[in-house]
């Protein structure tokens, strides 16, 4: 019996990219999905759920793929990664949609590349290159302008709220950008799956308090709010997490990160039909700007 033939190279990118498109739409939905649910719920309430949800959901995952073995001397190491990559990322970046846009919350987090350059450099896990000095330089500029602006405050914030919203945004890029560079060592000994796991779950419990007393302020429990949060676990959780891992077990991981760029395109999208805002000229010049330091940080070659 003849074996079915093994799909060709062009079968597989477009599988890939399929794949990198969906984890895109994915994350690209978190900042429209999580205004519509902070219209309800109080910030560390959603946080707390999706937390736990992707605690439980990865570590079902993690147990399928094998026996989980984390060795003592590495939790240190592994709770320090979920303050900064889980409880610090997601808490400034819900608190700061709810005091922010979700446009200028997915164009602030673009910044998380240049972040990692800088604490790339500032540790000496990288040499000092021109061309990602320059891109740095860029891409902060337009954040800075970004921050700074009153667009999109909308009715609802003061334009001191707004600048506060976009400071914390700015600190989950930062947060994360860190956690990208002290995760280096302990991603070249435990899988990606059972890395975010164990820091889902330490995450879950150090937000666990601040969970408790969100949901005893919380309002009673009604059919959109509970549709908002299972959207909030199932896609930008589960599904994004899941779809990026997929893709990286099938592509380079440069390929995978390039299509982190589509995220913008596809929240303000989101932004525009469901949430009513209308970036402003402020908006478009800082996007720029971050676009470009970030292509150039990223693209500068070994001296």
């Amino acid at each position: 019996m003849s074996s079915s033939p093994a799909p060709s190279r062009d079968a597989r990118s477009v599988n890939v990219a399929w794949i990198l498109l969906g984890a895109q739409i994915c994350f690209g939905s978190l900042p429209v999905a999580g205004r519509i649910a902070l219209r309800t719920l109080p910030a560390d309430a959603i946080v707390i759920t999706r937390m736990t949800a992707g605690a439980v959901g990865f570590y079902v995952w993690a147990r399928a793929l094998g026996a989980i073995r984390i060795a003592p001397r590495d939790w240190p190491a592994i709770i320090g990664c979920a303050l900064l990559g889980v409880v610090g990322n997601q808490l400034l970046f819900m608190h700061g949609l709810a005091r922010s846009t979700a446009t200028n919350a997915v164009v602030l987090g673009s910044t998380i590349p240049v972040f990692t350059a800088v604490f790339a450099l500032a540790l000496g896990r990288e040499r000092v290159r021109a061309a990602r000095l320059g891109g740095i330089f860029v891409s902060m500029m337009g954040a800075v302008t970004l921050a700074l602006s009153r667009e999109g405050a909308g009715g609802a914030s003061t334009s001191s709220e707004h600048l506060i919203g976009n400071l914390m945004v700015l600190g989950n890029s930062a947060c994360y950008g860190l956690y990208l560079v002290v995760a280096r060592d302990l991603s070249l000994r435990y899988s990606p799956i059972v890395l975010i796991a164990a820091m889902f779950g330490v995450g879950t419990i150090v937000v666990a308090p601040l969970g408790v007393i969100a949901w005893a302020d919380a309002p009673p429990l009604d059919a959109p709010v509970i549709e908002s949060l299972i959207f909030l676990i199932l896609v930008p959780t589960w599904g994004a997490y899941s779809l990026t891992q997929l893709a990286l077990r099938r592509a380079e991981s440069s390929l995978v990160a390039t299509w982190i760029y589509l995220q913008p395109v596809v929240t303000l999208i989101g932004a525009v039909l469901f949430l009513g805002e209308r970036p402003g000229v402020a908006t478009a010049i800082a996007a720029g700007c971050i676009f470009v330091g970030v292509w150039m940080s990223t693209r500068a070659k070994p001296a």
